[in-house]
């Protein structure tokens, strides 16, 4: 049961002497773990909108405005906390959430010059040099990253975040083996040390490893706050494997946090149109029991004894047969007249049957697929209009293939090589052949090859 945020006084964190980076982590925490106490602190944010109007000065006006930036922070809104930081940038706990604004803005340089500002004074040197060492990376000054990291080895080499950002920074510099035995060990100390399973889950990912991933990626978003880009990694393998209901889960989770996220929004309604395409369970029961109407034997009638020789001798079956044959076709066998024609109108009528029936569906459905066809190759211009599944058109979008006609003018060879895996080979084959296209002719070689996923 989470902690009300009653129960952390937030009128407190007023008070300078305990305003603390660990308070607000554990906010955090709470109030991304239920709608309820989301509710509460967005009370609490409103209350301390309404006194800023107010034009609460000196003191009080820097505690309202420093608290109002934290907390704005905590729930997402990163511009809006960044320019009531700004105003409190004097104070270290200001600082430090100043500089956490601008490294989720992109702006690594003034992000660096708040830690460090922070830092001076602060007894928890490694958490704020941890913080340098992420955002000097994120910059791509991983050798800076890694050199400050390893300094704290001999003092923090049983320390979880040491090991997922020394494991991060090598994967940065390509070192792979190295940097997923550090997030191993990370877990080891910490089984719950969310970053070192997204991670985890994230390389797995990459190596086509889906099944692990998933694991890591589902013990992730059990753990708060929310990792979003784990619910759309997440998301995006269940899409794969079908299951799409829990795909649509994760995005409209990300959109519950953030209802325009650009990636979440466009994934959530790719979800959707998949599940939709997927074939109805009633209507397949239905065709079901078509079938086995069908396949019920003319023997099993009572028919007269000419009506049976004459359908012996035509070869015919079972009602399934009746139905590809015309009255015309039966009236022109020798023997066969009105009397029998009407016996077997009879029994087709039982059955909600008619003869060529199924001739006139075989017209129809060709007549259709034909023009179905040629609309879809007047009008289909481009790869996403195909349908393909998401991860099918990232890669193919990576390849820099947009258009059906560059696509056409590729071999499976030539796919393989700009890295499109096997499996989605096959998805472009068959999506290209609904509408009576091909790829080109050639050998079909093929390997792995990763693609773009959320990082």
């Amino acid at each position: 049961m989470p902690t009300a945020i009653a129960d952390v006084d937030l009128d407190k964190l007023l008070e300078a002497e305990t305003l603390s980076r660990e308070t607000v982590t554990h906010i955090k925490e709470q109030v991304y773990s239920s709608p309820e106490l989301r509710e509460e602190l967005d009370e609490k944010i409103a209350a301390l909108r309404g006194s800023i109007k107010k034009g609460h000065e000196g003191q009080e006006g820097k505690d309202i405005t420093l608290l109002l930036g934290i907390l704005t922070w905590v729930i997402g809104n990163i511009k809006e906390a960044s320019e009531f930081l700004k105003e409190v940038k004097t104070r270290k706990i200001g600082a430090y959430y100043l500089g956490k604004c601008y490294q989720e803005l992109g702006d690594y340089n003034q992000a660096v010059e708040c830690f460090e500002r922070a830092k001076k004074t602060d007894t928890e040197e490694f958490d704020i040099c941890m913080d340098i060492a992420e955002t000097k990376r994120l910059a791509g000054k991983n050798e800076d990253a890694l050199k400050l990291i390893k300094s704290f080895s001999q003092s923090h080499g049983n320390n979880p975040e040491f090991h997922y950002q020394l494991g991060h920074c090598l994967d940065a510099l390509g070192e792979y083996d190295d940097a997923f035995n550090h997030y191993e060990q990370s877990l080891r100390i910490d089984p719950n040390h969310q970053k070192s399973l997204f991670r985890m889950g994230f390389n797995y990912d990459l190596n086509g490893e889906d099944e692990k991933a998933i694991e890591c990626y589902e013990q992730c978003i059990d753990l708060y706050p929310h990792h979003k880009n784990a619910f759309i990694n997440l998301g995006i393998l269940y899409e794969d494997k079908g299951n799409f209901d829990d795909a649509i889960y994760c995005f409209e989770t990300v959109l519950d946090a953030e209802p325009n996220d650009p990636r979440a929004l466009l994934f959530l309604k790719d979800a959707k149109a998949s599940m939709n395409m997927y074939y109805d369970e009633e209507i397949s029961k239905k065709q079901g029991k078509e079938s086995e109407v069908l396949n019920i034997p003319i023997s099993d009638f009572e028919l007269s004894v000419r009506s049976k020789n004459c359908l012996e001798k035509m070869n015919i079956r079972t009602l399934r047969d009746l139905t590809r044959i015309t009255e015309i076709d039966l009236l022109s066998f020798k023997n066969f007249g009105e009397t029998s024609l009407n016996e077997i109108k009879a029994i087709l009528s039982q059955k909600g049957l008619h003869l060529g029936q199924a001739l006139e569906s075989d017209h129809e459905t060709e007549i259709f697929r034909n023009k179905n066809a040629e609309k879809k190759n007047e009008t289909v211009k481009t790869v996403d209009e195909l349908g393909f599944s998401t991860r099918c058109r990232n890669a193919l979008s990576k390849a820099g293939v947009e258009a059906i006609k560059d696509l056409t003018e590729k071999t499976e060879l030539e796919l393989d090589q700009l890295g499109i895996k096997p499996n989605y080979i096959d998805e472009i084959r068959d999506k290209l052949s609904e509408i009576g296209l091909i790829l080109k002719t050639a050998g079909n070689d093929t390997s792995s090859a990763d693609e773009s996923i959320t990082e």
